[in-house]
């Protein structure tokens, strides 16, 4: 039995998300973007699985996030948390999902965990970032989102731990080989945060009291890790903010998601 709030990213790029959050035993995702196999495969690496799972809160309706619903829906009858317009979305899409989708509309409880949805400015017919409570641990999580918003602050601000979007590199977007009309889409208010905003974002979490950061959603075509690390590693040594490794005492651990294994959030 976890005694303390576990996290991990499962999956996080713009080909499937997913995140794994475990307290006394009982275990939540936010989003369900992989096949059933592939996620169930995920969680027997840390000793969970899909059978486990007491409800998936989704934070839109996009395939990356939702696509392998239909079949935890089938063959495991998991509980599915939604705003309004997404529920009528995966309802839609979905029809398996029907009994088992229930529209968020504030807080919910899910066993030990407490789930705060907040809104999110990104091109989907409702989207949301979370703020995960359990034990004395809070968690933020927050991507998909075109800019920074009081509301992603109310999400993350004061969390131990947050998983923040920093989805591109602008120069690698601006001269690769995306269609002109998907550029200003990613770059618009209501796509994707790119290295530079998420890394101005990180100094105030660490003065807020968050202790760790999980950089999340990275575009495989558009940005590398190191790259996505060494912009938010800047912005922190630029306010004096120690990272760990790099100091005994160090203020934050920082990390970078991995499109495919689980990385720890807290």
């Amino acid at each position: 039995m976890s005694e303390r709030l576990e996290a991990f990213t499962l999956f996080s790029s713009s080909k499937g998300n997913s995140a794994l959050f475990r307290y006394q035993n009982e275990c939540i995702l936010i989003d369900a973007g992989v096949s059933a196999r592939a996620l169930d495969a995920s969680l027997h690496m840390l000793g969970a699985s899909l059978r486990e799972v007491k409800a998936v809160f989704v934070t839109h309706e996009h395939s990356d996030h939702i696509k392998g619903l239909e079949m935890i829906a089938r063959h495991f009858r998991i509980p599915i948390y939604a705003p309004y317009l997404c529920c009528r979305f995966i309802r839609a899409k979905y029809p398996s999902t029907a009994g088992l989708l229930r529209v968020l509309d504030g807080p919910v409880e899910a066993g030990p965990f407490l789930l705060r949805p907040f809104p999110t400015p990104h091109d989907a017919e409702d989207s949301v970032c979370y703020r995960v409570e359990a034990g004395n641990a809070a968690v933020g999580y927050a991507t998909d989102i075109g800019h920074l918003t009081a509301d992603i602050g109310r999400c993350v601000l004061g969390c131990d731990a947050v998983v923040l979007e920093s989805n591109h590199d602008i120069d690698m977007l601006k001269n690769g080989g995306y269609p002109l009309p998907l550029k200003k889409r990613i770059l618009g208010e209501y796509g994707h945060l790119s290295n530079r905003t998420c890394a101005t974002a990180l100094p105030r979490l660490v003065e807020s009291g968050v202790r760790r950061v999980v950089l999340a959603h990275l575009s495989p075509e558009n940005n590398r890790p190191a790259l996505a690390y060494s912009e938010s590693r800047g912005a922190l040594a630029a306010k004096s903010i120690s990272v760990a490794g790099e100091s005994v005492s160090a203020d934050v651990s920082l990390a970078v998601a991995s499109p495919c294994e689980p990385v720890r959030i807290l």
